[in-house]
């Protein structure tokens, strides 16, 4: 065999796993390439003239040899762009000591399709309750009639329909015959394409592995599906995350046994590993808002039975502290989870001291998309002002959160949206000094400009109907300011200002406009301008305005944000740090 190998190729591999000698300083070669700048790159890449230039090791024979395959070599890899008829010429010449190879290159006409015979045929031609889907399926096919041809976008097209397939109800589903036949003079490719779904998937039983210290029910009752029902991966995506959410494990996988001959009843495979019953955990941090920050909690499993879940939380920076404490029951059916919970609070925020003791009940079901909140909340509320007067407030709250996530990523979103809606109130006549209503909202739209940039529009208002502001807590009042409101201002050092405090007033309005650009992979630079204020009235909602620039890193955790911002009205600078998105 190895006598069949040209000795060219024996010695470039012998290069290719050699080190790079030490460069001379004098090129005994050079390569210049004339080609469009569409194909420039593809050629710069995988040629191999490109890839041994830099080396001064070569001898003529080597160089000449490499010089005569170039022509073949560029010729294959512009067939995988869709240029089937190209015009290459390659001049050697050698000039003061020096081989001067020269590479014309002229693509000629890219090609497209010209007819797409795609057909999904097996068991779902026959399912009463997939009548149609076959016709969608072939619908979505990328490679229409008209669209430029390259071995990407043909594999690209190939995979995309089969795991359409394969995500939704026929993970067996397979590619019987796939065909592009090619007219390199008319510049026209003709695509035949034919799958077999193979049998539609349903829901088995559920196997279990790695459960001992927690209860069965726990992992079925985190369960959004049945037995019967028609598979789709998506479903199994959302489950496995609701067990790595849900606290009790430290690694949850699940998948489906893809056997076809089993596909009415298909085993749905769960392996978790568990925590510990006890776990505390320590963290440490910093934010430009608040300062250095520490924080510890302590969770134990199975407190008082089975599946309920203990945790007790202990935070503390510059600005406030605060001690929690919540017992979590064991999830119901279909994700709902109810929690009841003690806290303690203290907080010094520009001249406005306050102190918090509260009882909460909470009603809670949520998925990495959406999120829907019930609380009914008891508290009791000491404020001061600095050198002022002391007001002690309580309130009975009952109030409602629902969230929406649509974003291509949850950590690195680059388009979609989120949504945040909030209303709640209290009445004087049940356990509160004031009757109130408040509602609150917030959104973020990432507008994708292109491959590499974006826009963020981030808004939120908020309004709280009441005879007046005294005797309503502090939380349910808005301030604005900082980080996550409007840069370039100290935290919450926007609202209604009560002697030399800064105190929360009933109407809040914000808004975010930001372009973000792509730098590198995990760099990026951003441009923003951020307005808003908070006050007692509509009347005295006037805004003030932010603005700057920012560096954003990509981790595996998210965005790290650095920005620095100008406050229009002060003329001060302020640096802010932030991990995630801004919502």
């Amino acid at each position: 065999m190895i006598g069949r190998i040209a000795p060219v190729t024996l010695l470039l591999a012998a290069l290719a796993f050699s080190p790079a000698p030490a460069y001379s300083g004098e090129p005994r070669w050079q390569v210049e390439l004339d080609a469009p700048d569409d194909v420039r790159p593809l050629l710069e890449e995988h040629l191999e003239l490109f890839r041994y230039r830099n080396r001064d090791d070569l001898d003529d024979d080597i160089i000449e040899r490499l010089a005569a395959r170039a022509a073949e070599d560029a010729r294959e890899l512009l067939a995988t762009a869709g240029h089937f008829s190209p015009d290459i010429g390659v001049d050697s010449r050698r000039e003061d000591g020096m081989i001067r190879l020269h590479i014309a290159v002229r693509p000629g006409p890219r090609a497209t399709v010209a007819s797409a015979d795609v057909r999904v045929i097996g068991a779902i031609s026959s399912e009463s309750t997939d009548a149609g889907r076959a016709d969608r399926f072939t619908g979505r096919w990328r490679l229409r009639p008209g669209t430029a041809f390259s071995q990407s976008g043909w594999d690209g097209a190939k995979d995309a329909l089969l795991r359409d397939l394969q995500l939704d109800g026929y993970p067996a589903a397979r590619i019987t015959a796939s065909r592009a036949e090619i007219d390199p003079a008319a510049a026209k490719v003709d695509i035949t394409v034919t799958v077999d779904s193979g049998p539609l998937f349903r829901y088995g039983a559920v196997q279990v592995e790695g459960l001992e210290r927690y209860p069965r029910t726990l992992v079925d009752n985190l369960r959004r599906f049945h037995p019967g029902q028609r598979y789709r991966y998506e479903e199994l995506l959302q489950y496995q995350s609701a067990l790595q959410s849900s606290g009790f494990f430290s690694s949850a996988s699940v998948d489906i046994d893809s056997d076809p001959a089993r596909a009415a009843a298909a085993t749905v495979r769960v392996l978790v590993t568990e925590y510990p019953v006890m776990k505390v955990d320590l963290g440490a941090g910093v934010s430009t808002d608040n300062g250095p920050r520490g924080e510890a909690s302590f969770t134990r499993y199975n407190t008082f039975r089975d599946g309920w879940q203990s945790i007790t939380r202990l935070r503390a920076d510059r600005k406030e502290q605060s001690l929690n404490s919540e017992l979590a029951l064991l999830p119901e059916p279909g994700g709902w989870r109810n929690r009841l919970g003690v806290e303690a609070s203290r907080s010094d925020i520009e001249d406005l001291t306050t102190r918090r003791l509260g009882l909460i009940a909470q009603r809670s079901w949520r998925s990495p998309e959406r999120e829907h909140d019930w609380s009914l909340k008891f508290q009791t509320e000491e404020q001061s002002l600095t050198a002022g007067p002391v007001d002690n407030i309580d309130a009975l709250t009952l109030n409602y959160s629902w969230t929406r996530r649509r974003v291509n990523d949850l950590l690195r979103p680059r388009r979609g949206h989120m949504i945040n809606l909030q209303l709640g109130g209290a009445s004087a006549s049940l356990l509160s000094t004031r009757s109130f209503a408040r509602a609150y909202g917030r959104g973020l739209y990432i507008l994708p400009l292109g491959r590499r940039d974006r826009l963020h529009l981030r808004g939120e208002a908020g309004a709280v109907w009441s005879d007046e502001r005294v005797g309503i807590p502090s939380e349910f009042l808005f301030r604005a300011g900082g980080d996550q409101s409007v840069r370039g201002y100290d935290y919450q050092s926007l609202g209604v200002r009560q002697g030399s405090a800064i105190v929360g007033g009933r109407m809040l309005a914000a808004a975010t406009l930001e372009y973000q650009r792509d730098l590198t992979r995990d760099w990026g630079a951003a441009a923003f301008i951020d307005a808003g204020n908070a006050a007692d009235a509509r009347s005295g909602l006037s805004p003030v305005y932010g603005y700057g620039f920012g560096v954003r890193w990509i981790t595996p955790a998210g965005s790290l944000n650095l920005d620095l911002a100008r406050g229009h009205e002060t003329g001060q600078l302020r640096l802010h740090f932030t991990l995630g998105v801004r919502f």
